[in-house]
């Protein structure tokens, strides 16, 4: 990959995970089983965890390089074309002889939404440490979610950190088998249901610091329009207290999906440029607000000049007192 790390100003950010094409059916409530409801509008967007957060922290002037799989097929194709022209290293996306992945997402009037994925080319795709080490160097962080194998995340997170990596973990799909990889996890991003799925806590906040517990240095719980709870075993960060809740910021929701990515892509860009999580989450934050007030995955993200005014590390040179 071309280092262009020190150009952008930081280390680089390494993701590993699937991209898609999202389809979005639109309808006035989401339907009960055995219900069939009708599409008010159908919509086709770029999508998949592992992109959306390649193209969120690529905007966010983070040196990207994504490792996922996509199939010899037409939307492969726009795929690779479109991560090319956000800046995103595509060397180590490969082609497998399968289709690319498609999530069907059905969003309701209060922009909830249901999702439906087919998953074969992530569900294929096994890279091995060489890769990470062809893709990355000591210092960059290193993002994955839920997409692809127990074994291996667990293999990846466990030789990132070895070699001298940050990791960043946002487990969705959540799977149980994560909870063992939380030692080997710097910052895990969850939503309250993955938090609860892997801590066995409904209340957020005791999710929190179990997860904590269980290993890892940092931990957020995103609660939608309820903000996020940061836990951190860093007694500077959080003071006397300990987790800090910040409020989300108020908009009218219409669309809630990509807003999680939006959020760790943000996130692990201004990581990358040196910035503390309590630096970084405020921008964070209000750039998943800013993505459901608007349709769509990918169409919702904010451009570069809109990215700049919403997270305000983008306008400080990234210097920042620590």
């Amino acid at each position: 990959m071309t280092d262009d790390a020190s150009a952008r100003g930081g280390a680089r950010v390494c993701v590993i995970g699937n991209a898609a094409i999202d389809m979005t059916l639109r309808v006035a409530a989401l339907p009960q089983p055995g219900e069939t409801s009708r599409a008010l509008e159908t919509t086709c967007d770029f999508g998949g965890k592992g992109a959306n957060q390649a193209v969120i922290a690529a905007r966010a002037g983070a040196a990207v390089t994504l490792l996922a799989a996509l199939g010899r097929d037409a939307d492969g194709e726009r795929i690779v074309a479109m991560l090319q022209r956000e800046g995103v290293n595509t060397r180590h996306v490969v082609r497998l002889d399968c289709a690319t992945d498609l999530s069907i997402v059905t969003i309701d009037a209060a922009g909830e939404n249901t999702i439906v994925t087919r998953s074969a080319a992530a569900d294929r795709f096994a890279p091995d440490a060489g890769a990470l080490d062809a893709a990355s160097r000591t210092g960059d962080w290193i993002a994955l979610q839920g997409n692809l194998s127990p074994t291996v995340t667990a293999t990846l997170l466990r030789h990132a950190r070895q070699g001298g990596r940050k990791t960043f973990l946002n487990p969705g799909p959540v799977q149980p088998d994560f909870r063992a990889l939380l030692p080997d996890v710097d910052v895990l991003v969850v939503n309250r249901v993955e938090a609860a799925a892997l801590s066995g806590h409904e209340d957020p906040h005791r999710a929190a610091h179990a997860l904590r517990h269980a290993g890892a240095a940092d931990v957020l719980v995103t609660l939608g329009a309820g903000g996020v709870i940061w836990c951190s075993g860093d007694r500077a960060s959080v003071g006397d207290r300990a987790s800090v809740d910040l409020p989300a910021v108020a908009v009218t929701a219409v669309d809630t999906v990509g807003a999680g990515d939006a959020l760790c892509g943000t996130l692990i860009a201004a990581l990358s440029h040196g910035l503390t999580i309590g630096d970084a989450l405020p921008g964070a934050m209000a750039v998943a607000a800013w993505v459901v007030s608007r349709r769509g995955t990918q169409a919702s993200f904010p451009d570069h000049a809109r990215m700049r005014e919403l997270a305000a590390f983008l306008r400080t040179d990234h210097k920042v007192s620590r």
